[in-house]
């Protein structure tokens, strides 16, 4: 176990930290959390509402209201502060409205749309879940696998092609 903990804390320190990578890293964690929290707290809790009540008259407040709030503070934060500490809770508060927003977009997206109905357990949730963690993935990993590729590949076609590449005039 130990050695886990200080496998992973390495990994912290040369994957995240040392490539700056820290901000997106929070925005996913918190992207993730509040994703996998919303679902776990409908599925349990269906009567559930973040903000108490749910019902203005008659109209249902749905969090991505929240999520929409969340992510105009963040932006707003990170633009008017120069601290590094605001900065990185503007990412968690974007994270986890950005979230709140993912999670309900196949019921934006399937409601007010000819023959189909509002479905908060639309397939189109999911898929696009899964692209924007792949999204986060590519951004947060991928970065040494373009070092690697351009270093062996590119290299490589650069100097296959200046083999086979005739001088002018011949």
């Amino acid at each position: 176990m130990i050695k886990l903990i200080r496998d992973l804390k390495h990994l912290w320190i040369l994957d995240i930290i040392k490539r700056k990578k820290v901000t997106p890293f929070i925005i996913f964690v918190f992207f993730m959390l509040a994703f996998f929290i919303s679902r776990i707290l409908v599925i349990y809790f269906p009567g559930f509402n973040i903000l108490g009540f749910g019902f203005i008259d008659t109209y249902h407040i749905h969090h991505y209201y929240i999520g929409i709030a969340m992510v105009l503070l963040a932006g707003w934060v990170v633009f008017v502060t120069d601290s590094q500490r605001l900065k990185r809770i503007s990412a968690a508060i974007y994270g986890f409205g950005f979230g709140l927003i993912i999670d309900e977009i196949g019921l934006l997206l399937t409601c007010g749309t000819a023959g189909l109905q509002c479905d908060y357990w639309s397939r189109i949730t999911y898929d696009i879940v899964t692209y924007v963690i792949v999204g986060f993935l590519i951004i947060i990993y991928f970065g040494p696998f373009w070092k690697v590729f351009h270093n062996i590949i590119i290299k490589r076609i650069h100097k296959i092609t200046r083999i086979f590449s005739f001088k002018k005039g011949n």
